[in-house]
């Protein structure tokens, strides 16, 4: 029963992998398109991609499709898209993943994409600002205020996080959440929305100097702060500042904080400016910049991509997992051969050894899993990771008035760097899962295991071993490739989501202007832009928010 189990699956499992082969290739074509700016050609590979029609990834095609057509100012379209990105994850979030994540028989790329933490996050930040785009284009302030409460979901979706996480996990807020949520709120130019904004940059400043430590772009020891920030966790604490080596790019983004903290409190709480700035201790710079008057310009830039999530193998025992096979047949043959014999057969005549793949126990998180992952017989399997998060560089902002004059200049800061971010979540989930997702691929191998000692004792005599070896290897080697097949990781993810968002403000009369980029050499500010972004207009009132995609210089 068992072999016959293995052998009818097999051609389902090799057919699955090359389905899930497919779209990996279409979407790494689609993402290559989109990176270069060339937006039509990325909108005719979606929609002739797979992932159109597969029923198990609809909140996947929404995200891109939202996000495509945002970059081609089909302002409508994103807003459907995202919206109905929101309610899909509304249901799969609240309904589903809990539900899911007690299953043992549920595979990752054989289920619905939920979408990671951080994806979901982010479907907010994209449809307040698609919403916020159609306010600019039409002046419906219907639009602006279902950007306003769009960024009120977003805060509430953290405390559903919180809530229903069946881990405590690091990212339980997001810098992006509170600078952008207070600069929408800040342009309905609405005086109890000011007073909301600044408590939204007040936040952001505290999870800058919480939080921030676990990235590496504020951080030159985020390794030792994230390891004894999950120890902190562990036990109820807040992280301190033991590990906290504070970078540049730091400076920066605390620099635009307390400005934004600064400005506000001018505008709306003049009272209280005088004693704030004796308590924050600003440098001279912000102080200026305080002084020139309230900002009117907002330059959001959404740089690069996300890094792709990839497969990263990882080993698991076999002896423990034996106990979890429920098949009563199967129970019967291992209790009568016993889990030592098997995994005697399995090392000796399959060969089935450690292969000296990752282990949880090597993550920054030093989760103690490695006993599973011992010298005994062990299997192979695929959890999804990022491996490698290209750093992000520091960067100056020139503003140019139509004559080519540069009128305004100053540090660009990253407010979210979300290949960081997405890094923390996914070793997270990785610790969560490993223990779940090696015990049910353990058991899927030792039904293929069962079957082949089967064969090799049928066929095995006191003089020829050698045939009966190769029996037993073939059979299992041809389950295996099934089992690989189905349990490939899931690396499906939001592809277009950009690597990192940075946010800066400026007051500018009115006029046309170019927004440029240069690169800092070291702690070097350029002398001259490098690279024009795009152009604005700034009108003779009101606050307004820009925002330019951006590639690597």
């Amino acid at each position: 029963m068992v072999r016959g189990l293995h052998y009818s699956l097999l051609i389902c499992f090799l057919l699955l992998g090359a389905c899930a082969s497919g779209m990996k290739n279409q979407m790494k074509t689609y993402r290559d398109a989109f990176a270069m700016g060339e937006y039509e050609k990325a909108q005719a590979v979606l929609d002739e991609s797979v992932l159109k029609d597969e029923k198990k990834s609809v909140l996947l095609w929404h995200l891109e499709k939202g996000t495509l057509a945002l970059r081609r100012q089909q302002i409508d379209e994103s807003i459907n898209h995202f919206q109905k990105s929101l309610a899909l994850i509304d249901e799969l979030f609240t309904k589903r993943l809990s539900a899911k994540a007690a299953s043992l028989l549920i595979n990752d790329t054989a289920d619905v994409f939920y979408g990671a933490s951080y994806e979901r996050s982010y479907a907010h930040y994209f449809l307040s600002k698609a919403l916020y785009a159609r306010f600019q284009k039409t002046g419906n302030k219907l639009d602006l205020q279902g950007a306003r409460g769009t960024i009120l979901a977003w805060d509430t979706y953290f405390t559903e996080l919180q809530r229903s996480s069946t881990y405590k996990t690091l990212y339980h807020t997001d810098l992006m959440l509170k600078v952008f949520g207070g600069e929408i709120h800040e342009v309905s130019d609405i005086q109890g929305d000011k007073q909301i904004a600044l408590q939204l940059y007040k936040d952001a400043l505290q999870i800058l100097d919480r939080e921030g430590g676990l990235f590496s772009h504020f951080n030159s020891k985020h390794n030792e702060y994230t390891q004894d920030a999950v120890a902190r966790l562990k036990d109820g604490r807040a992280p301190t500042d033991k590990f906290y080596e504070r970078t540049p790019a730091y400076e920066d983004l605390k620099n635009f904080i307390q400005f934004k903290i600064l400005a506000l409190t001018k505008d709306v709480r003049g009272y209280e400016f005088t004693s704030l700035v004796k308590s924050m201790k600003p440098s001279e710079s912000v102080l200026k910049k305080v002084n020139e008057g309230q900002p009117n310009v907002v330059i959001v830039v959404e740089e690069g991509l996300i890094p792709p999530k990839v497969g990263k193998q990882f080993n698991f025992g076999l002896k423990g997992a034996a106990d979890q096979v429920k098949d009563p047949g199967a129970r019967r043959f291992i209790m009568s051969v016993g889990s030592a014999v098997l995994a005697e057969f399995a090392m000796n005549q399959l060969g089935m050894v450690p292969t000296g793949g990752t282990s949880p126990g090597s993550f920054i998180f030093g989760y103690e899993a490695t006993k599973l992952a011992v010298s005994e017989a062990a299997i192979e399997f695929e959890l999804p990771m990022i491996e490698t998060v290209p750093p992000v560089q520091r960067l100056e902002l020139f503003i140019l008035n139509d004559k080519g004059v540069v009128v305004k200049r100053g540090p660009l800061p990253v407010v979210s760097e979300n290949g960081d971010i997405a890094k923390i979540v996914l070793e997270e989930d990785v610790v969560a899962r490993y223990v779940r997702t090696g015990t049910r691929v353990a058991v899927k191998h030792i039904l293929a295991i069962l079957t082949a000692y089967g064969i090799y004792s049928k066929l095995k005599t006191e003089s020829e071993d050698f045939l009966a070896k190769t029996a037993a290897m073939a059979t299992y080697v041809g389950a295996s490739k099934g089992i690989a097949a189905m349990e490939k990781a899931d690396t499906r993810h939001w592809t277009t989501l950009p690597q990192a968002i940075r946010v800066g403000e400026w007051k500018l009369p009115p006029g046309r202007y170019k927004a440029a980029l240069g690169l800092y050499t070291g702690t070097k500010a350029p002398d001259a832009p490098a690279k024009i972004l795009g152009d604005f207009t700034v009108n003779q009132s009101g606050k307004a928010i820009h925002t330019f995609p951006y590639m690597d210089l």
